[in-house]
């Protein structure tokens, strides 16, 4: 007869195997993980993220309506010529980029819903890699 005991020595190893599994699993999909695999600045570029975010948050005044002070952000070229204020971003700096700091200290865009946190520091992350294409 089988018992309990038995069946449970048995089956010792594959618990322990599937709890380090799980436990494994669950570090590695932590968002620092991810974080920390999407921080190679070098992946974010304009067309795939950066202009979406513009798209949804900034282009209603500087672009599509009209240029608000002068600033056109419907093209990489337009946003970096920047407008009346002078240069709206600065390659690999983005402590001196006018833009990123006009989005973190929540004074643009005036009106709509503000930029998440995770949207903000793709930005950054992109003017720190150079602002590339």
């Amino acid at each position: 007869m089988i018992t309990w005991r038995t069946t449970a020595r048995a089956f010792k190893p594959y618990i322990l195997t599937s709890w380090v599994a799980i436990i494994h699993a669950s570090c590695i999909n932590t968002k620092e993980h991810r974080t920390v695999q999407f921080s190679s600045a070098s992946t974010v570029k304009y067309s795939t993220h950066i202009k979406p975010i513009l798209d949804k948050h900034c282009i209603e005044c500087h672009g599509i309506a009209g240029t608000e002070s002068g600033l056109d952000l419907r093209t990489l070229e337009s946003i970096l010529e920047g407008g009346e204020s002078g240069p709206s971003i600065i390659k690999n700096n983005p402590n001196e980029s006018l833009l990123l700091n006009l989005i973190e200290d929540q004074l643009m865009p005036p009106e709509g819903e503000m930029l998440r946190k995770k949207q903000i520091n793709t930005i950054r992350m992109w003017l720190r890699s150079g602002a590339s294409a």
